[in-house]
């Protein structure tokens, strides 16, 4: 957009804000930035405070962006004015983020963290710090009590940049910015009266002790407790202690006591805590505690065709049997199981592979199981090989995650091994562990079957055709359900749920009949063992991104 404002370019106009910056590309790349997500973030604020900002209706005036060229040196990304009633309120966003340089090749492969993604990093931290800046400036438009130069209302605009665009919050090593409260010199928080920012307000917001403080107490308050952010906001007040009381019915003087207990319940006497998010809640004790355990992505490390033999059997349940080609297929496969923590600050994981440990950490461990190997043939025939197994494990731990890869490199022959994740707080060694298995198909035979025999499957087996009208009618429900308005009609959910059932008796149906199992039919629509949502729950460590080196040298397959 040409023109200038105040000696300022002129990079976008919108309905609330009039987006500039000084004579410089990186500055008019940042203001584009702002530009493209600046009205989708008011209206995300505007619900979360409960209020309706509109230049020219609600309020006489829009808002005016500056930005500034980078200025690598300030100590401050940006600033405002706060909520100006006889002119536009400003906001002025004067530092970049600039990506740290890559570090060398390291031998052996990629690392098994990958580095963070800077590049969606970069457009995110602006638009960070512009929430920041703009959620303080809806404190002084709604009047709830939120002071944008205090502690709490630093707290509450921290919290709110970094809940619209993580990315350009933690991305950047600009959070979490609660380990320096909990960490404090003179002791954790429980015993520390210095660092009792929930019953007082410090009148600055510099220092990130006390902002940090209100960071963790207003997730308490949401993610622990159970009330609304918009809630939390609504009621706003001169304290923490203060909308602590006015939500629960209790006194003020209760709030810091139940938030460090817990805390301490949780954490310990720790001052070296290093949690990697602002939001460590919610907490529960042992007997709420939980682990869920999924499995990953199977990874093929070797693969091989071996001879053909024929079967006589039947190829579905309306013909007879006759004889067909199969050709067995040799495996060496990469198995990984993923399990998350729920109800922990900070979980020490303990897995088990059939009832043994795996204790080992970062490298490759060998671990031989107790666990029948056995052989089934395309007719139904079962041929037992050995009483054990020797498998290769690498576990990886990430906060309140953990992951095991198990390499089948030595039997061949098929077999399953119970995978067990333990859990238990970290710092509380006395905690009972809670537990969560899963059962893991480890198959390093299958049995390919040629042409004739997948065309006389088809023909042959009924249940085929019911799979496929199963998975029609689901798709066409869930087709209808995204065009049509919100919320959906409940009797079209419960529909989707009986269709989704259907499918899943439809593959046990068919892999019975097709002499597979519903694990396999599951593998070729690309799942895993059933159908499983995309969608992790919030802040849940997304595991499948972390990759560890290659196993040691497997043994050939003949």
């Amino acid at each position: 957009m040409p023109g200038t404002f105040a000696g300022y370019e002129i990079v976008a106009q919108t309905k609330n804000f009039l987006v500039t910056c000084e004579s410089d590309p990186e500055a008019r790349v940042r203001a584009g930035y702002v530009a493209d997500t600046c009205e989708a973030d008011l209206a995300m604020l505007n619900t979360l405070f409960s209020t309706n900002f509109e230049a020219g209706n609600t309020s006489k005036y829009g808002i005016w962006v500056i930005v500034l060229k980078d200025q690598q040196s300030s100590s401050s990304n940006g600033w405002n004015y706060g909520y100006e009633t006889e002119e536009s309120s400003r906001i002025v966003l004067q530092r970049a983020f600039i990506p740290p340089p890559p570090p060398p090749p390291q031998p052996g492969g990629p690392p098994l963290v990958p580095l963070p993604n800077y590049a969606r990093a970069v457009p995110e931290f602006p638009r960070f710090v512009f929430v920041a800046e703009l959620a303080e400036i809806l404190m002084g438009f709604t009047g709830y009590g939120w002071g944008a130069g205090n502690s709490m209302g630093e707290g509450l605009s921290n919290l709110l940049g970094a809940l619209l665009h993580p990315e350009g919050y933690y991305t950047t090593g600009q959070g979490p910015r609660i380990n320096q409260w909990l960490n404090g010199t003179n002791g954790p928080p429980a015993i520390a009266p210095l660092y009792d920012w929930i019953s007082r307000t410090e009148n600055t917001d510099q220092h990130i002790y006390s902002y940090g403080c209100a960071i963790l107490f207003i997730n308490y308050l949401v993610y622990q407790l159970g009330y609304t952010l918009q809630q939390v906001i609504r009621v706003g007040g001169g304290t923490l202690a203060g909308i602590y009381a006015s939500l629960t019915g209790q006194p003020a003087s209760a709030a810091r006591p139940a938030f460090t207990a817990l805390l301490q319940r949780h954490l310990g006497i720790s001052t070296n805590n290093s949690l990697p998010r602002d939001n460590i809640f919610p907490l529960y004790t042992p007997d709420h505690q939980s682990v869920t355990i999924e499995p990953g992505d199977v990874t093929t490390l070797i693969e091989s065709s071996g001879p053909q033999q024929t079967f006589v059997l039947k190829p579905g349940i309306i013909c007879g049997e006759a004889p067909y080609v199969f050709t067995r297929e040799q495996w060496f496969n990469q198995l990984p199981v993923f399990a998350w923590a729920r109800g922990t600050a900070n979980a020490q994981f303990r897995w088990t592979i059939g009832g043994q440990d795996a204790n080992v950490r970062g490298q490759w461990a060998q671990l031989v199981v107790n666990t029948p190997v056995t052989v089934k043939d395309p007719d139904g025939h079962t041929d037992s090989l050995a009483n054990n197994a020797t498998i290769q494990y690498f576990v990886f731990d990430a906060w309140n995650a953990s992951a095991i890869y198990i390499a089948t490199v030595t039997e061949v022959g098929n077999y399953s091994l119970d995978v067990s994740a333990r859990i238990r707080e970290q710092a509380i060694a006395t905690d009972p562990e809670v537990s969560g298995t899963y059962a893991v198909d480890a198959q390093t035979i299958t049995w390919e079957p040629g042409d004739d025999f997948r065309q006389a499957q088809k023909h042959c087996n009924p249940h085929l055709v019911d799979l496929s009208d199963s998975i029609w009618i689901l798709v066409a429900l869930l087709n209808y359900l995204k065009n049509a308005p919100d919320p959906a009609p409940e009797s079209r959910l419960q529909e989707v749920v009986r269709a989704a059932g259907q499918i899943q008796k439809a593959v046990v149906q068919y892999a019975a009949a097709a002499h597979a199992t519903p694990a396999q039919i599951w593998g070729q629509f690309g799942k895993g063992a059933g159908l499983r949502s995309a969608f992790r729950p919030a802040n849940r460590i997304d595991l499948a991104q972390f990759t560890p080196p290659a196993p040691p040298q497997k043994q050939n397959i003949d």
